[in-house]
């Protein structure tokens, strides 16, 4: 247990070490930082090649092999962009970091806000999600981030204190029933990130997503429809390296309205539909497709 408690410090202690490194470098630098990790992490180090290229070709069949070349460089460019941002991110101060990831409709949002209504908005792992906390200044609703805490407790509070920069809470998401049953009463928004391989196939919702059958959590719909929630898309756009722009775009305004499965199916489209207008920014290299689709199961067209 001590060793253990002293691993985790050490990981810490070197986190936090290239944290207050990339404090005190100028973007520029950070920038050429990330250049240089793309050329150890695709030449050297080869991290999760094969994996990226079977995605790209199982989702874009009809692209020749070049293409597929191409697209999985630039999202190792783009995913060295992005862990070097992170990084960045920690100890950027918040005016400039606010000019760098904006949102452009919060108007959307605040409506719902002046009504008294709490709004769930989902987002995959495209684009610098990381960037997403400086939302806090930007919305009127003040923010909730759904998440799994990390088991580093070190890094778990350095973390926590970060995000409070932001008016931002963290909400582990084994206590987010409790916690919106609490809660009910305020205009909250609450932010999930939803797009990630869930571990039980008999509970979830099967849709052909880029090419492939895919399964899809459907806890965030539950809770939607549980508090008829409004629910909203999370649309983040490159304007171009170093800077991003935030959009909302509704889902529906009345979720308990809805036919079952209807919120993930709409989410799903979303997402897809803006990893197909740009695909370098979305996770490549998570094994999104690792588990096969049971006998008999019905999977759900995103085409209409």
């Amino acid at each position: 247990m001590r060793q253990k408690a002293v691993i985790n410090y050490l990981v810490f202690c070197v986190s936090w070490f290239f944290i207050q490194l990339f404090r005190i470098m100028p973007v520029v630098l950070v920038q050429a930082v990330s250049r240089f990790s793309y050329f150890l992490i695709f030449y050297v180090i080869r991290y999760r090649r094969e994996v990226v290229y079977n995605n790209l070709r199982n989702s874009f069949p009809d692209k020749p092999d070049p293409e597929i070349e191409e697209l999985a460089r630039k999202f190792f460019r783009y995913f060295c962009d992005l862990l070097t941002e992170t990084i960045k991110g920690y100890t950027m101060p918040v005016p400039a970091l606010m000019k760098r990831f904006r949102a452009i409709n919060p108007e959307l949002t605040n409506a719902l806000f002046e009504k008294g209504r709490s709004v769930m908005l989902i987002g995959g792992h495209y684009g610098n999600q990381e960037w997403g906390k400086v939302l806090g200044k930007q919305m009127k609703h003040p923010l909730v981030i759904v998440y799994s805490p990390f088991t580093n407790p070190y890094v778990e509070q350095y973390h926590r204190k970060t995000r409070g920069m932001y008016n931002m809470d963290l909400l582990s998401v084994k206590k987010t029933l409790r916690y919106m049953i609490e809660h009910r009463d305020k205009a909250l928004g609450y932010i999930f990130g939803v797009d990630q391989r869930p571990f039980d196939l008999q509970n979830c919702l099967w849709v052909r997503f880029l090419n492939q059958d895919t399964p899809c959590h459907q806890g965030y719909e539950a809770l939607a429809r549980k508090f008829n929630m409004p629910v909203v898309y999370i649309d983040i756009r490159i304007v171009k390296r170093g800077y991003y722009t935030f959009r909302t775009v509704l889902i529906s305004e009345n979720p308990a309205d809805l036919p079952e499965g209807a919120v993930v199916i709409a989410f799903m489209k979303h997402l897809q539909d803006s990893i197909k207008a740009c695909s370098d920014y979305w996770l490549w290299s998570h094994k999104r497709w690792k588990f096969r689709k049971p006998e008999g199961v019905v999977v759900h067209s995103l085409e209409h």
